[in-house]
C-alpha cells in the first residue's frame, strides 16, 4: 500500500533530480537576467553586465573585446538565455506528469470526483506557478535571479522537498478517506488482505510502466540541460582566462560532469 501512495512521488523525484545526479550546479555570487540584460555579481563584488547588444561592462566601465573574445561572450550570453526556459520547461513538465500520475493513483483508491484529486491539482498548480515566477517576468519574458534559489543551487533539492511536502500534506489530510477506501476494498474482497495488497501492488507497477517513457524523455532533456550548463561553466572559465577584467567571474559552477 505504501508503494501505491508514493510510487508517483518517487517517479517525479527521479525526474526532478535527474540532472543533479549527473552534475551539481551551484551559483557562487549572483546571476540575474532581466529585460535581456545579463548581470553577474561576483563574491568580490565585481558587477559584470552584458547588455542586449552584447556589450560588456565591468564595474561601470565598458570593456572592449577582440573578435574571438566577443564571439565567446556572445555564446556565453546566448547559452544562458537558452538554458533558463529549458530548465523551466523540464521542471514544469515533470510537475504536470506527476499531477496526472497522482490523479490516476488517488482516483483508483477513492473513485471519481474526490477532494484529494482537487487538493493535488491545487497544490501542484501553486508549485508550478512558483516555478514560473522563478524563470519568467510578469510580462512572460525570460527572467532569472540566482539569489532567489535556495543555498545557491539551480533547481535545488528544496524544489523536490516542496513537492514531497505537498504530497505528504495531501495524504495526511486525506487519510480518513483512504482508510475508508481500504476498508471498502477489503469488504468487497471478503477480507482477503493478500489479494487486496496484490491488486494495489499491480496497480502501482502499471502506473510506473505507464509513465516510464515520459520519465525517460524528461531524463534525456535533463541531460541536455546539464550539458548546456557545463558548457556555460566552460565558457565562463575561458572568459576569465582571456579577459583580465573578468578574472573574478566564477559565478556558475558545474561539478561532477565530464564534457
Amino acid at each position: 500500500m505504501h508503494k501505491l501512495i508514493f510510487c508517483t512521488a518517487l517517479l517525479f523525484s527521479s525526474m526532478a533530480v535527474a540532472a543533479d545526479q549527473q552534475c551539481d550546479v551551484e551559483f557562487d555570487g549572483v546571476m540575474q537576467l532581466e529585460n535581456q540584460v545579463l548581470t553577474l555579481t561576483t563574491t568580490q563584488d565585481d558587477k559584470i553586465v552584458i547588455n542586449q547588444s552584447k556589450q560588456l561592462w565591468v564595474n561601470g566601465t565598458q570593456t572592449q573585446l577582440n573578435d574571438n573574445q566577443q564571439a565567446r561572450l556572445d555564446e556565453f550570453y546566448n547559452s544562458i538565455h537558452s538554458a533558463v526556459p529549458m530548465a523551466a520547461n523540464i521542471a514544469s513538465d515533470a510537475i504536470e506528469l506527476a499531477r496526472y500520475a497522482l490523479h490516476e493513483t488517488f482516483t483508483q483508491l477513492l473513485g471519481e470526483n474526490n477532494s484529494v484529486v482537487d487538493d493535488i491539482s491545487a497544490q501542484l498548480g501553486e508549485l508550478k506557478r512558483e516555478l514560473e515566477r522563478s524563470f519568467y517576468s510578469d510580462d512572460g519574458s525570460i527572467s532569472l535571479n540566482s539569489a532567489h534559489f535556495e543555498d545557491g543551487e539551480f533547481l535545488s533539492d528544496g524544489f523536490e522537498q516542496k513537492f514531497e511536502q505537498a504530497i505528504e500534506t495531501i495524504v495526511a489530510h486525506s487519510i480518513g478517506q483512504i482508510m475508508i477506501a481500504i476498508g471498502s476494498e477489503l469488504i468487497f474482497s471478503d477480507g482477503d488482505v493478500d489479494d487486496f495488497e496484490q491488486r494495489m501492488e499491480t496497480f502501482a507497477e502499471n502506473i510506473e510502466q505507464k509513465f516510464e517513457h515520459q520519465g525517460e524523455a524528461l531524463e534525456a532533456r535533463a541531460e541536455v540541460l546539464c550539458a548546456s550548463l557545463a558548457n556555460i561553466d566552460r565558457l565562463e572559465e575561458k572568459l576569465q582566462n582571456e579577459v583580465p577584467q573578468l578574472a573574478n567571474m566564477d559565478v556558475l559552477q558545474v561539478k561532477h560532469y565530464a564534457m
